[in-house]
C-alpha cells in the first residue's frame, strides 16, 4: 500500500563558533529559528545538521534522560507539528560522550539514538567516544538509520546498514559526501536525507537521484517519498513489466533508470503492496538475484 512521507533536510550555518562563551544559546535561538520557519508544512520527519553539536563542549554534552537546550528545542518542535525529528546533538552516557542523532517521534518523545560509529582521530584526541555499530529506529513512518559525517566513507558500516533494511538513512554532516551519498543510497536500498552546512543537502531516492536539494534559492530541501517499494532486476523480470503496468494502469510504477539494470516498483494505491505484485507476477527481488548468482558461481568454480 502506498506509504507517502513528507521529509526535509535541513541546511544550518551558524553565526557563531564552538569556542565562543555564548555559542550554545546563539545556535539553539537559530536552530529554533530555522525549525519553526518548516511549521506548517505538515513535515513527518526533519533531519538536521551536524554543525548543532557546536552548541555542546565535552562538559555540556547532553543526557538521554535528562535533555538540555538543543534536545529540548528538538521535542518542542516534533510535537508542535507532530512530526519525527532526527536531531543531532553530542550526547553523553556515563562519562562517554558522542557525536549522536537522536530521534523523536511526534509526540516529542525520543525513540532513540545513534552514536557516530567513525571518529575522525583528532575527534578521539578531543575526547569523543566512537558508536559501535549501525542502528536503525523503527518509527511510525518507517525504519530510520543514523549517519553522520565521517561514517559515510567506510564500507563495513553502510554493509551494516544494508543488513538492517532501512527505509530511510538519515545523514547530519559537517561535510557533504558527494558520490558517497549516492553509493550508500543505492547500496542499502534506502532513501536518502541530509542536512548540511552549505547547498547540496537534501533528498535522494534509492537509486541515489536527487529528488529535492538545497541550492542559492532555498536552505530547506522537503519531498514527499514513497516507502511502499520493491527493487528488482531486469532480468527475469522485465519481460513482465508491460503486463504490470497494463493491468494496473498507474497503480503501480515502475521506474527503471538508463544504464543501472534495476527497476524500483511503487504502489501508488491502498489496494496492494509492491510486494503484493512482486509475490503475483513470480518476479525476483534484486538482492535475492544477487545472492543466487553469487552461489550459483561459487558451485562453478
Amino acid at each position: 500500500m502506498a506509504k507517502f512521507v513528507n521529509v526535509a533536510g535541513v541546511q544550518f550555518a551558524t553565526s557563531t563558533s564552538g569556542g565562543a562563551p555564548d555559542a550554545g544559546k546563539v545556535i539553539c535561538r537559530e536552530m529554533e529559528a530555522k525549525l519553526n520557519s518548516l511549521k506548517g508544512y505538515g513535515l513527518d520527519l526533519v533531519v538536521t545538521c551536524e554543525l548543532a553539536i557546536l552548541a555542546q563542549t565535552l562538559e555540556t554534552a547532553e543526557e538521554i534522560a535528562n535533555p538540555g537546550p538543543l534536545l529540548q528545542t528538538y521535542a518542542r518542535f516534533a510535537a508542535a507539528e507532530k512530526c519525527h525529528v532526527a536531531g543531532a546533538s553530542r550526547v553523553r552516557e556515563g562519562d562517554d560522550v558522542y557525536n549522536s542523532i537522536v530521534y523523536f517521534g511526534p509526540d516529542g518523545d525520543i525513540l532513540g539514538v545513534y552514536h557516530k560509529v567513525n571518529l575522525t582521530y583528532t575527534a578521539i584526541w578531543k575526547g569523543e567516544r566512537s558508536g559501535t555499530k549501525a542502528v536503525v529506529i523503527d518509527t511510525a513512518i518507517g525504519r530510520l538509520g543514523g549517519v553522520i559525517c565521517f561514517d559515510l566513507n567506510f564500507e563495513e558500516l553502510r554493509q551494516q546498514y544494508r543488513a538492517l533494511k532501512p527505509d530511510i538513512l538519515t545523514f547530519a554532516s559537517a561535510y557533504h559526501g558527494g558520490l558517497m551519498q549516492q553509493m550508500w543510497a543505492y547500496d542499502c536500498r534506502a532513501f536518502f536525507v541530509s542536512a548540511l552546512q552549505f547547498m547540496g543537502c537534501g533528498v535522494l531516492d534509492p537509486f541515489g537521484r536527487e529528488l529535492k536539494v538545497t541550492d542559492c534559492y532555498t536552505n530547506v530541501a522537503r519531498a514527499t517519498i514513497n516507502l511502499d517499494r520493491v527493487m528488482v532486476h531486469l532480468d527475469k523480470n522485465r519481460t513482465k513489466f508491460a503486463e504490470i503496468e497494463k493491468k494496473y494502469l498507474g497503480e503501480i510504477i515502475i521506474d527503471t533508470p538508463a544504464n543501472v539494470g534495476s527497476a524500483l516498483i511503487y504502489s501508488m494505491t491502498d489496494e496492494r503492496t509492491a510486494m503484493d505484485v512482486v509475490a503475483e507476477f513470480e518476479l525476483e527481488l534484486l538482492d535475492d538475484y544477487l545472492a543466487a548468482s553469487l552461489a550459483a558461481n561459487a558451485a562453478n568454480r
